[in-house]
């Protein structure tokens, strides 16, 4: 090994050592003033990270699936700073084009409207998709049941169709609870629109194909005119 990346390689050590010895004062601090989830959620985060990190390379662009401008797909936006948001959340597609070789996603983060909150440089969709959510969860009830139906039939159903449908089951529970959290309206966060990597899209986002109305995106645009320009 040449004496240059001898140097490189030990400074890269030290830096790392720096940083986790930092981290580790601020889940410190974190925790003496008992803010136990900020802590939590950091900690999340960074697992997150460094997994996207190692996966990186790897991670293929052309299978992670073309969106279009009003396709809602679930995100890890991260851990947040300040009034970012952060945290897992639905969020609208604004590329008008996609492509297979297009590693980045332009999106408004969408959350769900809480009592006694004012919002500010935002659009409320009302609860358009919570009802489109109700409708595939609904459609996904069915498939399952026809499924449950011929499955009756057969005296001794497969160890691997029985792990199949349970976890198709524990799927539509699991949307049931998060979807009826939009019940109070979705407001489009216009002032957080970002920029995020295709890896960040959790991938069954993709299976449930949902995308918000034109009137609701001209909504959007009327206020991302009077946010953005003159």
């Amino acid at each position: 090994m040449e004496e240059k990346e001898i140097e490189l390689k030990n400074n890269t050590i030290i830096h790392k050592d720096n940083s986790l010895n930092r981290l580790d004062l601020s889940f410190i601090k974190h925790i003496e003033l008992k803010e136990y989830k900020k802590s939590d959620l950091l900690a999340y985060w960074i697992h997150d990270f460094s997994v996207y990190h190692d996966e990186e390379r790897e991670f293929n662009i052309a299978k992670s699936g073309i969106y279009s401008r009003g396709d809602i797909i679930k995100v890890n936006l991260g851990f947040n700073i300040g009034n970012e948001l952060g945290g897992l959340h639905y969020c609208i597609v604004l590329n008008k084009y996609d492509n297979t070789r297009n590693g980045t996603l332009n999106i408004i983060p969408l959350t769900s409207r809480k009592d006694n909150k004012k919002y500010v440089s935002s659009v409320n969709l009302g609860k358009e998709l919570y009802n489109v959510f109700q409708k595939k969860i609904e459609n996904e009830k069915q498939k399952l049941q026809q499924i449950l139906s011929e499955l009756e039939k057969i005296e001794d159903i497969p160890s691997k169709i029985k792990s199949i449908i349970e976890k198709e089951q524990k799927y539509i529970e699991k949307m049931e609870i998060e979807i009826g959290k939009m019940k109070k309206d979705s407001i489009a966060l216009i002032n957080q629109i970002t920029t995020i990597s295709k890896q960040r899209i959790f991938k069954d986002t993709v299976r449930r194909n949902v995308k918000i109305s034109n009137a609701s995106l001209d909504l959007i645009d009327e206020q991302m005119i009077k946010i953005f320009t003159k």
